[in-house]
């Protein structure tokens, strides 16, 4: 099972070359040495900000609490904020019917992901949705992996992240176009779910490139 630590932010505009040196030789080494190891970095698309996105996973919760309230981490947090604002982080636990092992580095690839809270009273039943009807749809489209689904422990802005995958951004546009994806998107968002948003999300290795960004 893997435990994920998100953070994001946006870089503040005259500083790219002084935190992308922050982040190579400093952040990612040193995070990595407190027990966060990186596995994953995106930025956005499509959809709402902060546009950058770090990914950092540990194997349990208390890993995770230890690395957060060491003051390796404190410092290494408000260093990083002198080159970023917009600085957010949520922690995330894997949903038992989506989360298969680990949570390992994925590179080259773009991600369309689903966020949203539960309507009251439908906890059971829209886990049965999920189980019955829509991983099996999601499942017999060949071009999506499906990722994960996640519940937002601390932090975010929803209860319940799900994560899809993709070799080319092209085939985010045909999900979004499948009659089978957008009957049962609906009937998540007409039964189950309430605040759902969704944004696209291009992976950058480094978790610090947006396309204007000049090395």
């Amino acid at each position: 099972m893997s435990i994920l630590l998100i953070q994001n932010w946006d870089i503040i505009h005259g500083k790219e070359d002084e935190y992308a040196k922050f982040v190579n030789e400093v952040y990612l080494p040193e995070t990595t040495a407190a027990g966060l190891i990186s596995v994953g970095g995106f930025y956005v698309e499509v959809g709402f900000g902060p546009r950058v996105i770090a990914v950092h996973s540990v194997n349990e919760m208390d890993e995770l609490l230890k690395a957060l309230t060491d003051r390796t981490f404190k410092n290494l947090s408000q260093e990083l904020k002198q080159y970023v604002y917009n600085y957010r982080r949520y922690v995330l636990e894997p949903m038992g019917a989506v989360q298969k092992g680990k949570y390992t580095i994925q590179k080259g690839v773009w991600k369309f992901n689903q966020y949203y809270d539960l309507r009251p009273g439908v906890k059971k039943d829209y886990a049965e949705f999920v189980i019955n009807e829509h991983l099996p749809t999601m499942e017999k489209i060949d071009y999506v992996e499906v990722t994960g689904g996640w519940n937002v422990v601390l932090g975010g802005f929803s209860e319940i992240i799900a994560e899809f995958t993709f070799r080319d951004p092209i085939d985010i546009g045909r999900l979004l176009a499948n009659e089978d994806f957008r009957k049962i998107t609906l009937k998540l968002k007409n039964r189950y779910v309430v605040n759902y948003m969704s944004r696209i999300l291009r992976c950058t290795e480094r978790f610090d490139e947006p396309r204007w960004f000049k090395h």
